[in-house]
């Protein structure tokens, strides 16, 4: 489950993507949001991680917040990071840069036009590092960030797999993980009901939010 994209991708772009957390004087993780916002999906993660104090990320696609902006007001409001994730989730291995830099660039206008302030973070969709996300986060000024703990919710069917998938993170977590999670299904809140006590059971600051990334 500790999966990222392949080791020689991240060498090669390094130290132009940041895929953990610096060290701390408390062991810190980074809950990170993919795919939303998502109607009557988003309004639950949020009410979660305000009853725990954490400050998370949301790496949100542009056509989405076009339909639904409230949401991300929302987001901002409640004191989280908003990232690009694209317009339109392109997920060709090897894009071709204009195209892709195009989507990019939609995609922090929709948020832009939703909050007022274009993003400062990117996470390219399916974490594919090529010369497109990489050269294109870069030409937008925008910080590009990946993940260094899979939660593998994306194969989730039901509330009972999100829960099995919640304790899975709980088995392998450590200090300065930036752990992927998506916002797209209900079964998000069973995942975080069971994800965020253990969390803070095991001593984790999740209130830190992007402070301080490596």
């Amino acid at each position: 489950m500790r999966m990222r994209p392949h080791p020689v991708r991240i060498l090669l772009a390094s130290p132009m993507v940041t895929h953990t957390l610096s060290a701390g004087l408390k062991p810190r993780v980074l809950l990170t949001f993919d795919d939303g916002p998502t109607a009557e999906v988003t309004d639950g993660v949020l009410e979660r991680l305000g009853a725990a104090g954490a400050r998370a990320a949301f790496f949100v696609i542009g056509s989405k917040v076009e339909k639904n902006p409230d949401l991300l007001a929302k987001v901002i409001a409640a004191g989280h990071s908003v990232g690009n994730h694209s317009h339109t989730h392109p997920s060709g291995k090897w894009p071709a840069y204009s195209p892709y830099l195009n989507d990019l660039r939609q995609c922090n206008e929709a948020v832009k036009k939703a909050t007022g302030n274009n993003p400062s973070i990117f996470r390219a969709p399916e974490g594919r590092l090529h010369p497109a996300s990489i050269l294109g986060s870069r030409r937008l000024g925008l910080q590009h960030i990946l993940w260094s703990l899979d939660s593998n919710d994306w194969t989730c069917q039901n509330a009972d797999d999100a829960r099995q998938a919640a304790q899975r993170v709980l088995d392998e977590v450590r200090g300065g993980d930036i752990i992927l999670l998506h916002e797209y299904a209900h079964w998000t809140w069973d995942l975080l009901d069971v994800l965020l006590p253990g969390l803070q059971q095991r001593g984790f600051d999740l209130s830190s939010g992007l402070d301080d990334l490596s």
